[in-house]
């Protein structure tokens, strides 16, 4: 079995692109007790082009730029959140980058306008990638600049 023997930390928030969404700097929270990442998206809507299925939703970053974005959907999933609420939840998957790594993620779509961050990070894109530091941010970044 081929693993990595030093793994980057990151801190419990972090900043993350979603090139081929063209999102760039997202400020995202790091969550252990997420299985799935998730991204806020509003209006989403489903759609059949040529016989494959997409889903399309709106991205208002924080500055409040719109942006449609398209994407191809994955699947509909159960997701309990923090509180206990089950909501079903469609499923894209996308490049990610953290830092210097870049690598595939499925991400749930889901209106998180009331949540602090736009995007959470889930244990299933940390697994074997990163290690958390709960008492440091943007550890990536920092790395970035130096």
């Amino acid at each position: 079995m081929n693993q990595k023997t030093e793994m980057e930390f990151v801190g419990w928030r972090e900043s993350v692109s979603l090139p081929m969404f063209k999102l760039i700097d997202l400020k995202a929270k790091i969550d252990t007790g997420a299985k799935t990442s998730a991204l806020h998206a509003d209006e989403i809507e489903y759609m059949t082009v040529k016989g494959k299925k997409y889903v399309r939703f709106l991205f208002i970053t924080d500055e409040g730029k719109k942006r449609y974005i398209k994407s191809r959907f994955l699947e509909e999933r159960e997701i309990r959140s923090s509180t206990g609420q089950v909501t079903i939840r469609p499923v894209v998957k996308t490049k990610i980058k953290m830092g210097e790594t870049e690598f595939d993620i499925e991400i749930t779509l889901i209106k998180r306008d009331l949540m602090g961050f736009k995007m959470l990070i889930g244990r299933e894109a940390l697994n074997g990638r990163f290690m958390i530091n709960p008492a440091r941010s943007y550890l990536l970044k920092k790395k970035a600049e130096a």
